[in-house]
């Protein structure tokens, strides 16, 4: 019982020593991830536009997905025809400038956007001609 009751003193020291009640340096404020950081944090599934028609279901298993290397990929889903497809995924590279503009070159046309607000769950972007796209994390 002695044997316990050291292992349990030696234990709690240890836990006292070892977990300080200030180990960040953000006033216990959680981790703020930077604009890039939550930009390639996976993929961004299309939600819904505006100005224009709102996104159908299909249409809402697209997504474009950011690397961290700079390359950029966009999937479409489109059921016009039938069953809902991809249209194919396309790639590209893109530079991001400003934690706010984004360059998107593929072959030789350049698309530049806008991040309008990004969170770990919802990305808002502004194209050039006004068109404002939602993007979430969730497929569908």
């Amino acid at each position: 019982m002695k044997t316990v009751m050291k292992l349990s003193g030696i234990c709690l020291i240890a836990l006292v020593f070892n977990c300080s009640n200030n180990d960040d340096s953000n006033d216990g404020q959680p981790n703020q991830l930077t604009v890039q950081e939550l930009l390639v944090s996976g993929k961004w599934y299309q939600e819904s536009r505006t100005p224009g028609t709102n996104f159908t279901d299909c249409e809402k298993n697209g997504y474009i997905e950011f690397k961290a290397n700079g390359v950029f990929y966009l999937e479409s889903f489109d059921d016009n025809s039938g069953p809902c497809e991809s249209l194919g995924l396309n790639e590209a590279i893109y530079t991001l400038s400003n934690n706010r503009d984004i360059l998107i070159v593929a072959d030789s046309e350049e698309i530049t956007v806008s991040i309008s607000s990004i969170s770990q769950q919802v990305l808002t972007i502004t194209s050039s001609d006004g068109e404002t796209l939602t993007f979430d994390k969730t497929q569908g």
